[in-house]
């Protein structure tokens, strides 16, 4: 955890208390002017401690700042610090958060996987007596019909011959049928095959048509919303710019009431004070588009990898449908029937 801050937060503290009634004291203001030159000048660190060190520093030197005014500038820095510690442990307390709810879920997931383990188990144990229980079933039916083999053996015997002839005409009727019910069968697979391309054609081309408009409406939005965000930095110029001049034209408008000497030396000062506020601004704004661009490059970076990612996926997809189109050619192929030349009829 970090108890620092940078020069610009401490001085926009100072600046926000000092400036929160609509005017500025003349202590107050050579309380910042002194403070803002020790911090410039300042090669250590920007935590409590130190800060708390520059403030007292710059109070020896501003003798007109009231105990009051000075208790209360010191009070808001370190108020400043006490919300980053806040803000900090809030982050340490959600990360635990998250760590504890993922070794939960760890936790659940190790118990569903031991119970699917005992679950298979137990049905393995089943399977296995239940297949000892069919091998006995089986033989003790194998038993009983070799008796009856036994028993219809001399019946076929004499029942063998006139079969024979018999089956060799039934044979000869058989082939011819079987090679006409092939030769449908291979014309309704031809044009299956024919249909079943058109289909996948089909639907490739509408899966392109549609991932093509999605990314298309993807970098719709995404531009929409980077013109959204410079649009917002824009107005948030715009209204820096407002309130710069405005307190511009109070400081202005409070120096009229002043001598003409004072004037002169307040022009000055406000001239310095305008000069440094600007330069703010502009570093500010140089940021926020820094920020900006980067933003848009790195959307820009995402939607190529995604793109890139897609035609991966859509390459690894079609190359697999092949890949099965091929196995099911090879499995057709292997599982056709081949039927065997009759043997030649006894002369």
């Amino acid at each position: 955890m970090t108890d620092q801050l940078n020069m610009t937060e401490i001085m926009t503290v100072v600046q926000n208390f000092i400036t929160s009634d609509g005017q500025i004291i003349p202590a107050q203001r050579d309380f910042y002017r002194i403070l803002r030159d020790k911090m410039n000048h300042h090669t250590g660190l920007f935590n409590e401690p130190e800060v708390e060190l520059l403030m007292i520093d710059t109070r020896s030197e501003v003798l007109e700042l009231s105990d009051e005014d000075y208790d209360a500038i010191h009070n808001v820095v370190m108020e400043r610090f006490g919300l980053n510690k806040k803000l900090e442990e809030e982050a340490r307390l959600r990360a635990e958060l998250v760590e504890k709810e993922r070794l939960r879920k760890e936790a659940e997931l190790k118990a569903r996987a031991e119970a699917i383990a005992q679950a298979k188990a137990e049905a393995e144990a089943k399977a296995s007596a239940e297949a000892a229980l069919r091998a006995q079933i089986e033989e003790a039916e194998r038993l009983v019909e070799e008796a009856n083999q036994r028993a219809q053996a001399e019946e076929e015997a004499r029942k063998q011959a006139e079969e024979d002839a018999r089956q060799k005409e039934q044979a000869r009727i058989r082939a011819e049928e079987i090679a006409r019910i092939e030769e449908e069968a291979r014309v309704k697979a031809e044009e299956n095959a024919r249909i079943k391309a058109e289909e996948e054609a089909r639907i490739k081309a509408a899966e392109e048509a549609r991932i093509k408009a999605e990314e298309e409406a993807r970098l719709n939005e995404e531009n929409e919303q980077r013109r959204q965000e410079a649009e917002r930095l824009r107005l948030k110029e715009e209204q820096r710019m407002k309130e710069i001049n405005e307190a511009h034209q109070k400081m202005v408008d409070d120096a009229i009431k002043i001598t003409e000497e004072q004037k002169m030396e307040e022009e000055r000062r406000l001239a310095l004070e305008i000069e440094q506020a600007q330069k703010l601004a502009d570093e500010s704004r140089r940021l926020e588009e820094a920020e900006a661009k980067r933003i848009a490059d790195e959307q820009s970076r995402i939607a190529e990898e995604e793109a890139a990612a897609r035609m991966t996926e859509k390459e690894a997809k079609d190359a697999e449908d092949a890949a099965r189109l091929a196995a099911e050619a090879a499995e057709d192929a292997a599982n056709a029937k081949v039927i065997p030349d009759l043997p030649p009829l006894d002369e």
